[in-house]
C-alpha cells in the first residue's frame, strides 16, 4: 500500500499504521501517531470499520482486521 499523497489521518493513511505494524493499537496511540486530530482519527477509524477493515478489541483498542491483512498481502 502506497502512502503517496496520502493524508495521515485518512481511513487510507489509519489503515497504512494497522498494517505496517500488525498488533492491537489503542485510539490514543493512533492519534499521536498521526499527530491529528482525535476526530479525524475517530472517523478514519469508523469508516473502516463499517467497510470491515479494521475490528474493534474494545472501545479503545483496533487493530486491522483479516480481510485488510489478507488484502494486503494480497496486492504485494
Amino acid at each position: 500500500m502506497s502512502t503517496d499523497s496520502v493524508p495521515p489521518t485518512s481511513p487510507q493513511g489509519v489503515l497504512f499504521s494497522l498494517l505496517a505494524e500488525d498488533r492491537p493499537w489503542t485510539v490514543e496511540e493512533l492519534i499521536r501517531e498521526k499527530s491529528g486530530s482525535r476526530l479525524d482519527v475517530e472517523d478514519a477509524l469508523a469508516d473502516l470499520e463499517a467497510h470491515g477493515l479494521l475490528t474493534r478489541i474494545n472501545k479503545r483498542v483496533v487493530c486491522a482486521s483479516r480481510a485488510a491483512i489478507r488484502s494486503d498481502q494480497l496486492s504485494t
